[in-house]
């Protein structure tokens, strides 16, 4: 089958994964379809930092009517969670941190109280809870514990872009997974947890059987020696929790700004399109196709393709328009400000 050609997609997709070719050409009449069928108008270019996924665009809306586009639209309406992650959830998860980690810079930071510095870009935080005599809920959790521990970061360390997960330990007691892009030293941290576990009331079983009221409840690691930072932290922050069907409210969240600007999209006319897309088609940047059965006789026909971007093909490959979005998207982020104009979330 032609790899180069495009077809609207249809139920029951398989994706097909090719090797990486030479040089891949990039030509406008390979959209070309019969007076009948609906006309190619341009390319829908889905941004992310590790990858970019390319749709065609045609002058019909697509027939979307799939059972697996229908029990999406089941899923939606109900919104339980039912204590699993979703497959949309966990990619979600990883597409904010992937963004985080790419727009995080880093910082060497001197700390005046330790005397030392600091080699910073993004770190690992995890909150846990000493024994109580009450089940701490996450409701409890949440609403007196972790909500205001984040308003007096953001007040107090300037806390900027992050992300939280609840987990469940063996012993059936909640704790918090937090990544962040902002230094918060240790003793900080533990100081302003410990004391929102005192006031709220948590702490008296522990004072009780210990004496003292500072057990060592979080743990911060700064995240800058693992080869793939993001992969590190999102496949840990993704990964299922059975006991999270105890969980009334939500699993995980993260800043708005952080949100609001993980996931950009752009149009690219038929016209604008050779010249944007010329970056994609470099020998280093590996493909797969997108393809879907198609017909009673199961053909194959491809429905868009999937370019796979490491850090190298950002800083030397990647031009022009997908350049400057993914540039200004890190910009956006870094800075808490809103989309741009030329991108939107889909």
């Amino acid at each position: 089958m032609n790899s180069d050609l495009f077809g609207l997609p249809l139920p029951s997709p398989r994706i097909i994964i090719k090797k990486s070719p030479i040089v891949k050409p990039f030509r406008l009449n390979q959209y070309a379809l019969p007076a009948d069928k609906p006309v190619y108008v341009g390319q829908n270019l889905y941004i992310r930092p590790n990858y970019i996924v390319s749709m065609p665009e045609f002058s019909k809306p697509k027939n979307y009517n799939s059972a697996a586009f229908e029990a999406n639209k089941e899923n939606l309406v109900d919104n339980d969670h039912k204590g699993v992650l979703s497959k949309k959830a966990m990619k979600d998860i990883k597409c904010c941190v992937n963004w985080l980690v790419a727009s995080a810079k880093l910082k060497t930071l001197w700390h005046k109280e330790s005397k030392q510095y600091y080699s910073f870009k993004v770190n690992f935080i995890t909150l846990t809870l000493p024994d109580t005599y009450e089940v701490i809920t996450d409701v409890m959790l949440k609403k007196n514990l972790l909500n205001p521990l984040l308003t007096t970061l953001r007040k107090g360390y300037g806390l900027k872009n992050y992300l939280w997960k609840l987990e469940f330990q063996e012993n059936g007691k909640l704790h918090v997974h937090i990544t962040s892009d902002t230094f918060i030293y240790w003793k900080d941290l533990r100081r302003l947890w410990n004391k929102r576990i005192i006031s709220s009331g948590y702490m008296q079983k522990f004072y009780n059987d210990f004496g003292h009221s500072d057990p060592n409840s979080t743990d911060v690691h700064a995240v800058y020696k693992i080869n793939d930072i993001a992969a590190y932290i999102s496949k840990y922050m993704a990964k299922e929790d059975s006991q999270l069907a105890k969980v009334k409210g939500r699993i995980w969240a993260c800043n708005q700004e952080l949100a609001a600007n993980s996931k950009p999209k752009i149009f690219l006319t038929n016209d604008e399109c050779l010249s944007n897309l010329n970056c994609l088609m470099h020998p280093k940047i590996k493909y797969k196709a997108i393809e879907t059965i198609s017909g009673v006789f199961g053909q194959l026909k491809q429905i868009g393709e999937m370019f796979f971007i490491t850090r190298d093909n950002w800083a030397q490959n990647m031009k022009g328009v997908i350049k400057d979005i993914y540039s200004r998207t890190c910009w956006n982020i870094r800075n808490l400000a809103p989309p741009s104009e030329h991108s939107m979330v889909f």
